[in-house]
């Protein structure tokens, strides 16, 4: 840590130092006057004109040719410089001190050694805020922030005290370059803008901090509360539109300050916004989508669903704004559209109960008893660990076959997702105890009769 300060403290010194160096280049002589210069009173004579007899008449239209310069300024304006800085209490203490010792005549790098005094006296300033303003500030948040119950406020101030040190830093260094006389008004006016950029970028970046802070905080409330999962697509939606115009917010005062006309940026903007709609009007219904699907939460990350119009069903991996992967039970990822989604009926195997019922058919031999068989059926399932004991198992007795009675067997499962598998461990356990309880369970028969010709035309 102390080399990086070290090493800031030197570059922030070389910057004030090259910029110094590059405006103490001594001016051009100017040009000494003619000997035949005009005396005053002719100059006031020519004042006196009126405009017909001072300007021929083809030159009276010149003004018109200024139109095109100003249709090019319509997007990029050039700032005004602003005025020099009055020379401050402290700068004219120095003027005061070196005047007083006769010390303004000897320069050093093209600089006198007023101007050096006042070099080192920001640089002063930049390490005095860098050291011990910076310690100060941050000791007092801190405090602050230790005094609160809650863990968050530290965890955000130790994410962002680089960007604050920084911060302290840029401010001062606008206010140590704004002191310097010698530095020209273009020079100054290049650094403010620098200095600006900078600032608001830091600005940014804090208040994206805030955001990830507040975004931890309220997930960990919304988990201690159980309906995390519930909340889970409305914060990631809410943070993402926020982070979105944070750096709007901070692009458009940026270039605002640079001189750019932003009412003609955002006519430009919406004009070509109003093309890329139409040109990508099926992208655009996919984001809609997307958006409608994380306020309204029909599946979550992780359910089991199925969209019947595609005959498309597994667990969802990942929504995203434009698409929904969805991951099958033969490991096959399929990436649908989320437009697509919205236009067919989804079933949620998981949400808001994962437990499913699970029914197949069997048939028993006419003449059995069917209490018998109902309760051969029933211990047969309630010996399986995975079917619910909570859950009644249902027997109904739902046709009369071609060779058997059609019963209908449900039960009850924790989650779909092992249904198949359950299915196949009831199947074998029922056929199994049938089979010891003596139970017949016909298969389909049917019975031919072939006659001859012969004795059907003697019949």
């Amino acid at each position: 840590m102390t080399g990086r300060i070290l090493l800031s403290r030197l570059l922030l010194l070389a910057v004030l130092g090259l910029a110094a160096c590059s405006q103490a280049q001594p001016a051009p002589p100017s040009a000494p006057p003619t000997e035949t210069s005009q005396p005053a009173a002719v100059s006031t004579i020519a004042a006196q004109r009126t405009p017909a007899q001072s300007q021929p008449a083809e030159e009276v239209s010149e003004p018109a040719e200024a139109e095109p310069a100003q249709t090019e300024e319509l997007l990029l304006v050039t700032p005004t410089l602003g005025p020099t800085a009055t020379p401050g209490i402290l700068s004219i203490a120095v003027e005061k001190a070196v005047g007083a010792i006769n010390a303004e005549t000897p320069q050093f790098l093209g600089l006198a050694m007023e101007d050096w005094i006042n070099l080192l006296i920001s640089f002063a300033f930049v390490i005095l805020v860098l050291t011990l303003v910076a310690r100060v500030l941050l000791s007092t948040l801190k405090k602050l922030a230790q005094q609160t119950p809650t863990p968050y406020d530290e965890q955000f101030l130790k994410l962002i005290q680089p960007n604050i040190r920084w911060f302290l830093v840029l401010i001062t260094l606008e206010f140590a370059t704004e002191r310097l006389q010698f530095l020209s008004p273009e020079l100054k006016q290049w650094l403010s803008q620098v200095y600006f950029v900078l600032i608001i970028s830091i600005i940014v970046i804090i208040l994206w901090k805030l955001v990830n802070s507040l975004t931890l905080w309220y997930r960990d409330k919304m988990e201690l509360q159980g309906v995390i999962e519930e909340k889970e697509a409305v914060v990631l939606l809410s943070t993402r539109a926020i982070r979105f115009i944070l750096i709007s917010v901070g692009v458009v005062v940026v270039l605002a300050n640079l001189g750019f006309n932003i009412s003609a940026l955002l006519t430009a903007f919406g004009i070509g916004g109003l093309a890329i709609s139409l040109a990508a009007q099926e992208t655009i219904a996919n984001m809609i989508s997307g958006i409608i699907i994380l306020m309204d939460q029909p599946f979550r990350v992780g359910d089991r669903i199925e969209i019947q119009g595609l005959d498309t069903w597994g667990d969802v991996v990942d929504i995203g704004m434009r698409t929904t992967r969805i991951r099958t039970l033969d490991n096959r990822m399929v990436i649908v559209p989320n437009s697509t989604i919205s236009k067919n009926q989804i079933v949620n195997y998981t949400f808001p109960d994962p437990r499913y019922r699970i029914q197949t058919e069997i048939g028993v031999a006419y003449g059995s008893d069917l209490r018998q068989v109902r309760e051969v059926i029933t211990q047969a399932l309630r010996g399986i660990d995975s079917v619910l004991t909570d859950k009644p198992v249902d027997i109904l007795f739902m046709e009369f076959g071609d060779s058997a009675m059609i019963l209908r067997v449900r039960w009850w499962v924790e989650s779909y997702q092992d249904a198949r598998r359950i299915t196949d461990r009831v199947n074998e356990a029922i056929y199994q105890a049938m089979a010891q309880a003596q139970i017949e369970m016909p298969a389909p028969m049917m019975t031919v009769e072939l006659k001859n010709s012969k004795m059907r035309d003697h019949e």
